[in-house]
């Protein structure tokens, strides 16, 4: 995609989001955690299918610019689930080659010991819970990814197919367990697009997550920066205060360094594997996420606890997401099993030949 349309997708969605997610009408729709009016506009424009082909109707974009829609949608605390809907779903629905229908898609991956899937009759019983599939009350349908004798297939459920019982993250999002026990006919069942498995959608999905946090951190820095300014104490700006200015230096060192793991994860993902890369990104996300609410929170005082002041909004997603998709520690350990099992001669090319830095 040339910079020039990249930045007028930009553009373009930061207009909307700017317009939609005000602190007031951000909170309206608090208890729900969706903005079904919000996501009509989204679609309109295109951007639900923004990473499905051409040829299937969509933008056919790429993990970096993606990303970078991402962090506008954390950056304005978007009521929306445009990751698992148009980043995970459509995507893998079109890229099974089915259409993809209107409305809100969520996304689940089967890839459980505690979900059994067995032939019968003329296709497969699915039997078991898919845990906390986030937006599943606001979908009209969730794609399931299926993994079977070395096959990985595609198939979408309705909500015939299911019992759903709600749940909420703590930011107030669904995120909803469905009780399976059905048969899914032969001729609902698709290929997976190549070179797709569980693994690797949980990576994608993982990159999706980090992108939306990269925003909401970006967030966080901007309102304690303008609190700091704002906000007078004993006749002095707080940013005045050395102590102040010392937490807010590591809050930008955090958020920078988290946008950047996640800028480079995003770049290597659109030209191969970035497993490692991915992991760095999510673990550099979440350890500025609990560093950023604990500086955020404790520059603005009583005052950010508040539900009214709309700090809130960006925190409590970042202590959700941050263990979303594989928490930090989740993905440290898989990211250190790698380079243990390696062995000490490629330690060093592992973590810099390749671009991955190993995030402290």
């Amino acid at each position: 995609m040339s910079d020039d349309t990249r930045q007028m997708l930009l553009h373009t969605l930061e207009r909307v989001l700017a317009d939609h997610c005000t602190a007031e009408r951000v909170q309206a729709v608090d208890a729900v955690g969706f903005d079904p009016d919000l996501w009509q506009v989204l679609e309109e424009l295109g951007f639900t299918v923004a990473a499905v082909s051409e040829a299937s109707g969509g933008s056919a974009l790429g993990m970096a610019d993606l990303c970078a829609l991402l962090r506008l949608c954390g950056r304005h605390c978007a009521p929306v689930p445009l990751a698992e809907s148009a980043v995970l779903a459509a995507w893998l629905l079109a890229g099974a080659g089915q259409a993809v229908p209107s409305g809100v898609l969520a996304f689940a991956n089967a890839n459980s010991r505690d979900f059994e899937i067995t032939p019968q009759d003329n296709g497969l019983r699915l039997h078991g819970v898919l845990p906390r599939v986030a937006a599943a009350r606001h979908a009209a349908g969730v794609v399931v990814l299926l993994e079977r004798d070395g096959q990985t297939q595609v198939t979408q459920l309705g909500p015939q197919d299911y019992r759903l019982e709600p749940g909420d993250n703590l930011a107030g999002e669904a995120r909803d367990d469905l009780h399976i026990d059905t048969i899914i006919a032969t001729d609902r069942m698709y290929r997976a697009p190549a070179g797709i498995t569980a693994a690797s959608i949980h990576e994608r999905a993982a990159l999706a997550r980090a992108a939306l946090m990269s925003g909401a951190l970006e967030r966080t820095l901007q309102q304690s920066l303008d609190y700091a300014r704002e906000r007078k104490q004993f006749g002095r700006a707080l940013a005045a205060f050395q102590a102040i200015q010392q937490q807010l230096a590591i809050l930008a060192g955090e958020v920078a360094a988290a946008c950047a793991a996640v800028d480079h994860a995003a770049l290597v993902a659109d030209f191969g594997v970035a497993t490692d890369e991915i992991a760095v990104a999510k673990i550099r996300a979440g350890k500025a996420a609990g560093l950023a609410c604990r500086i955020a929170h404790q520059v603005h005082g009583a005052m950010g606890f508040t539900q009214e002041y709309s700090l809130q909004h960006a925190t409590r997603r970042l202590w959700a997401w941050r263990d979303e998709n594989g928490s930090e520690a989740a993905w440290a350990r898989q990211f250190g099993r790698r380079l243990a099992s390696a062995g000490a001669d490629a330690l060093w090319p592992l973590t810099t030949a390749s671009g991955t830095a190993v995030a402290d």
